[in-house]
C-alpha cells in the first residue's frame, strides 16, 4: 500500500509540474516577438519560403496581390526585432520598434509596428483590421 501511495504521489507531483511549466511557457509577448524574430532573420537571408510561413495567410494574400510582397521583406530586413516593445490585446500583439540608424549620408528613423497574430495555433504577422 505504502509504494502505490509513493507512486501516486510521484505521478501527481510529475503532472503538476508539467502542467504548471505549460502555464508558465505561455507569454503571448514574449512568443509573438520570437516569431517576429524568426520572420526577420528570414527576410535578412533572403529566405521567402521560411519568410512566408510567419505571415497571416490573408496578409500574405494582399501583399501578393498587390505586388508589395518584395519591398515588405525587404523593408522589415533592416529591422532590429530585439528593440520591439509588445502590448498584448486580447488575442494579438501589437509589437512597435523605433529605431535610429546612422549611414554616411546622414541618419534617419525607423518607425514599425507589426500586428501579430494566431493563426494555427503560430504568432504570424497579420493586417492591423485581421488583429482586431
Amino acid at each position: 500500500m505504502k509504494k502505490h501511495i509513493f507512486v501516486l504521489g510521484v505521478f501527481f507531483a510529475l503532472f503538476f509540474f508539467a502542467a504548471s511549466q505549460n502555464v508558465l511557457a505561455e507569454d503571448p509577448a514574449k512568443d509573438a516577438k520570437a516569431a517576429y524574430a524568426k520572420f526577420v532573420e528570414a527576410a535578412k537571408a533572403n529566405n521567402i519560403d521560411e519568410a512566408k510561413k510567419y505571415i497571416s495567410k490573408d496578409a500574405l494574400n494582399e501583399l501578393e496581390k498587390e505586388g508589395m510582397f518584395d519591398l515588405f521583406i525587404e523593408m522589415q530586413a533592416d529591422i532590429n526585432p530585439d528593440l520591439a516593445k509588445s502590448e498584448v490585446k486580447g488575442n494579438r500583439v501589437i509589437l512597435k520598434i523605433e529605431e535610429k540608424k546612422t549611414t554616411k549620408d546622414g541618419t534617419y528613423s525607423i518607425s514599425v509596428t507589426g500586428y501579430m497574430l494566431k493563426e494555427d495555433g503560430q504568432w504570424k504577422l497579420g493586417r492591423p483590421e485581421e488583429s482586431k
